[in-house]
């Protein structure tokens, strides 16, 4: 099954992060760690390790590498899992070892990425592997933290999902506020088609009355929001005999719970923004060793 409409956000780079990251720093300690520098001299040493305090899939170890950066390259780290890896409860994830108060000027920032992003990442995987299995793709939404998205887009491809548009440039959606300036979906699909030759253009109805009108429209997706699942039944069954090519989408506050009534729908997409904007903290501490 493919994992993105357009392009998966299948890995990120040192500059993917650096921005995020360069401002996490700033802002958790503008001039200095007033606790450490008074209690430890720059010379001491220590190793620390990240232990998981319950399972999960892990994401966003290349924050490390920026934060080393920005601390002088004090530390030095081996990670034991790498990105979208499994782990249990009880698990080290990470060594450290270097400068006492480089490690403990990264800790909060390092452990607020990875919680977050290994929340994102260990969620997404628990829905894939319910109902993934009956193929469904879950998909992700635009509905993430500000500036963090296409790291929140990662943590669902590195937990199983798939990718939606990462932007409003990458693919063309035209959704009720659009549709509300027109009679059909033939003119603003065959606009955006004419000035944007190649991009796929989606379309979003509410009811089974615009299904027709969307299917000769030249639509390459359509999305069905908010359908009962009587609605949804009788779509996908015209859309599957008369217009088999066509991506068939499913959207409207999708929670695993009513994931399992469409579990039926074979080879839909699932837009689910419960994957990124609803995202628990995972549970990981990064622990000092007793001298």
């Amino acid at each position: 099954m493919k994992r993105a409409y357009t392009h998966p956000i299948s890995s990120l780079d040192f500059q993917d992060y650096e921005t995020l990251v360069s401002l996490a720093w700033r802002e958790d300690c503008p001039e200095e760690d007033i606790t450490s520098v008074s209690l430890f001299s720059p010379e001491k040493k220590a190793i620390a390790n990240l232990n998981a305090r319950e399972p999960g899939i892990l994401c966003g170890t290349g924050v490390l590498e920026v934060l080393n950066v920005l601390s002088g390259n004090s530390i030095q780290y081996e990670f034991f899992k790498k990105d979208s890896d499994a782990f249990a409860k009880g698990e080290t994830l990470l060594k450290i070892q270097g400068s006492l108060i480089g490690i403990l000027r990264i800790e909060r920032i390092l452990l607020n990425f990875l919680q977050y992003l290994s929340g994102i990442s260990t969620r997404t995987g628990e829905v894939v592997s319910k109902y993934g299995k009956n193929g469904l793709m879950i998909l992700d939404t635009r509905k993430t933290l500000p500036g963090y998205r296409k790291l929140a887009k990662y943590a669902v491809y590195c937990g199983g999902g798939s990718n939606h548009r990462l932007n409003l440039s990458e693919m063309a959606m035209i959704k009720d506020n659009h549709l509300a300036m027109y009679s059909s979906a033939h003119e603003p699909v065959g606009k955006i088609q004419s000035k944007f030759p190649g991009r796929l253009v989606e379309v979003e109805i509410d009811s089974l009355s615009q299904l027709e009108d969307v299917i000769t429209s030249g639509a390459d997706v359509i999305l069905l929001d908010n359908f009962s699942i009587e609605d949804t039944r009788t779509a996908y069954k015209i859309l599957k005999e008369r217009a088999p090519k066509i991506q068939i989408e499913f959207s409207g506050g999708i929670t695993p719970e009513k994931l399992e009534a469409l579990s039926e729908f074979s080879g839909a997409g699932v837009s689910m923004g419960y994957l990124t904007h609803t995202t628990r903290f995972l549970d990981l501490g990064l622990d000092i060793e007793q001298n």
